[in-house]
C-alpha cells in the first residue's frame, strides 16, 4: 500500500483481507499434511484475526456508514449474517481439531466452505461498501484508518506468541 492509498479504508481494509487469505493457506496446508496442532494453530489465528477485522467493521465502518440509503442497509444485514456464520463455523473447525480423533477431510470440507462465503463477502464489500467508505469527506476518512488501523492492530496476545 502506498501512502497516499493510506487515506483510503478500502485499502486498509482490503489488505487485511489478502493477509487473512494467507493465513487461510497455511491452516488448508496444515490440514493436508495431517498436521493436527499446526490446523489447530493456524486456524486459531484465522479466528483471531478474522474477529478482530469484523471487530473493526462493526465499531468503525458500520456506524460512519449509517444512513447511507437503502442499497446500503440490505447489504449491512447480509454482512452481518455472514461475520456470525464466519465466527461460529471457525469455532465449530476448531472444537474439532480438539476432539478424541480430528476429522481432517470433514474439517477441510469445512474450511474451504468458509473460504468460498468468504471471498463472495470479501467481493461485496470491496466492490460495493468500501468504496462508501472511500466516498466519505477527507477529514472523516482520515480519522476512519485511524480507528481501522488501531482495531486491527489491537490482537491477543497468543496471536504473537504463536
Amino acid at each position: 500500500m502506498d501512502e497516499s492509498d493510506s487515506m483510503f479504508p478500502a485499502a486498509l481494509l482490503a489488505t487485511d483481507h489478502q493477509e487473512l487469505d494467507g493465513l487461510f493457506l497455511e491452516g488448508e496446508d496444515a490440514l493436508h499434511r495431517g498436521d493436527v496442532d499446526g490446523a489447530h494453530s493456524a486456524l486459531d489465528r484465522i479466528w483471531m484475526r478474522l474477529a478482530v477485522h469484523i471487530r473493526a467493521e462493526h465499531k468503525v465502518l458500520f456506524p460512519a456508514l449509517a444512513g447511507s440509503g437503502a442499497e446500503w442497509e440490505g447489504h449491512l444485514q447480509t454482512l452481518r449474517v455472514d461475520h456470525d456464520f464466519f465466527m461460529a463455523a471457525l469455532a465449530a473447525s476448531l472444537q474439532a481439531l480438539r476432539g478424541p480423533v480430528a476429522d481432517l477431510p470433514l474439517i477441510e470440507v469445512s474450511i474451504q466452505s468458509i473460504r468460498d462465503r468468504l471471498t463472495a463477502h470479501n467481493a461485496l464489500e470491496e466492490s460495493r461498501v468500501y468504496p462508501l467508505a472511500d466516498s466519505l469527506p477527507s477529514k472523516q476518512r482520515q480519522q476512519m484508518v485511524g480507528e481501522l488501523a488501531w482495531e486491527l492492530a489491537f490482537l491477543p496476545d497468543r496471536y504473537r506468541r504463536d
